[in-house]
């Protein structure tokens, strides 16, 4: 990825996901990365962070999304996570 807004370093959750930016007519898919962190000085959230390879989308500027949620808002955020994993892993359908 060409100039990058999101730090990547050894740290980074996911430096290199599949992705897309949607549109109401149009969709462009890209590679990105993925960042899940916290402020190492008194975290009040946790940070959920995306951002997509600008060289692959001709569609927008570069620039990166951010979430930020509480803590039991990420606890919701890994559980439907890891509950969507396990059915794909299972091959099977939703409860």
């Amino acid at each position: 990825m060409n100039e990058r807004i999101t730090s990547v370093t050894a740290h980074t959750t996911l430096d290199l996901v599949d992705g897309a930016a949607v549109g109401y007519d149009w969709t462009e898919d890209a590679t990105g990365v993925l960042n899940v962190t916290a402020s190492d000085e008194e975290p009040d959230r946790v940070e959920l962070q995306f951002e997509l390879d600008g060289l692959e989308v001709d569609g927008l500027p570069n620039h990166a999304d951010r979430v930020d949620l509480t803590p039991e808002q990420a606890r919701t955020v890994a559980a439907a996570l890891t509950r969507h994993a396990d059915r794909i892993d299972e091959g099977g359908e939703d409860d």
